[in-house]
């Protein structure tokens, strides 16, 4: 047994404001309306389809993938579960208070964690959207403590991808539970494949992760690694080949 590991995420539907829909998603759901009808609701969340009929979730690997489309709920979730623990919203360590943005989808009162044993003392939430805030937060800190962990460089003196290697760069040497929400958007291909090894190295010293993304290059660790889609209005597990854009960018390069 691991001897941090987060292990089960349930779900409370009475704080979503869903329990009594269930039934009419699938009749809906039957009479091709589901999607009009969801998009009158006013909660955001009780909105998206994979959380509407889910008790709890099952986490049985170091690494962890959310795939499917924009829109289907992969970033909120991890935004939830990150400020289930304790984060804000935004970005970074569970001690990071500051916030550029007083919008919320929802209070985090409708997931629960459960660990097994405990829960890892550090964590570390990567949002890649965040990044020109969370930067722009570094440098109203005394600067010579705010960028060592980046060789005290400003982090605005790099391209967007360059940032993102360094703070990747940065964290590796750390045993901690990681949230990274679609880490490769500023990422060549080969940076990609760089933070995969950096990734494979970390959960071979004992870390967690919880990544949602879409490129088939981060989704190639296999080793104790599952991958949960958000399609068919349900959370399921599904195979590498199975994983639509994996597919995709198969039959585009069969063209060339």
């Amino acid at each position: 047994m691991k001897e941090k590991f987060l292990k089960t995420i349930y779900f409370d539907h009475t704080q979503l404001g869903i329990t009594e829909n269930i039934e009419k998603l699938y009749e809906d759901n039957e009479n091709d309306n589901f999607i009009e009808q969801i998009d009158t609701n006013d909660e955001y969340i009780s909105n998206i389809p994979a959380f509407q009929d889910i008790e709890e979730l099952e986490l049985s690997e170091s690494i962890t993938y959310f795939i499917w489309e924009n829109g289907s709920g992969k970033s909120t979730f991890l935004e939830n579960i990150a400020t289930t623990y304790g984060f804000n919203k935004e970005w970074w360590t569970r001690n990071t208070l500051y916030k550029t943005n007083n919008i919320d989808n929802l209070e985090n009162n409708w997931l629960r964690l459960s660990w097994q044993p405990s829960p890892f003392q550090y964590w570390y939430f990567f949002r890649a959207e965040w990044i020109y805030n969370f930067v722009n937060y570094l440098q109203t800190l005394e600067s010579w403590i705010a960028f060592t962990p980046y060789g005290w460089e400003n982090l605005h003196n790099f391209s967007h991808g360059q940032q993102f290697m360094k703070i990747m760069e940065s964290i590796m040497d750390n045993v901690w539970f990681y949230i990274l929400d679609e880490v490769e958007s500023a990422l060549s291909p080969e940076n990609q494949l760089k933070v995969v090894e950096i990734i494979k190295y970390m959960v071979k010293n004992g870390s967690q992760f919880l990544i949602a993304t879409h490129s088939p290059i981060i989704l190639g660790i296999k080793e104790k690694s599952q991958i949960l889609s958000f399609d068919h209005w349900y959370i399921h597990e599904i195979e590498y080949d199975m994983v639509p854009c994996v597919d995709m960018y198969r039959r585009i390069l069969r063209k060339k």
